[in-house]
């Protein structure tokens, strides 16, 4: 026997599929659409975007972390403001 809340799951998953789906179809017909030049365009821009970014912020964590253990190996530590 099915509870309430199952079905209930299974409705909203099955509103999920459908918007996905339209979603989905929307952007084929948009890249159907799309001339050769402007489709060139759009996937250069989504591969800089894909590999710039990530690559960016790797880069922006491992200096943040080099220098925090440069500052823990060989920095002195703030001196105390004497009022």
């Amino acid at each position: 026997m099915k509870t309430s809340r199952f079905d209930s799951f299974i409705d909203d998953m099955k509103a999920i599929g459908r918007q996905t789906n339209r979603a989905v179809r929307s952007g084929a017909r948009s890249l159907a659409a799309l001339s050769w030049p402007s489709l060139l365009a759009v996937s250069i821009a989504l591969a800089l975007v894909l590999s710039i970014v990530p690559l960016a912020l790797t880069l922006f964590v491992c200096f943040l972390l080099l220098k925090f253990v440069a500052a823990a190996l060989f920095g002195r530590r703030p001196a105390q403001i004497v009022e």
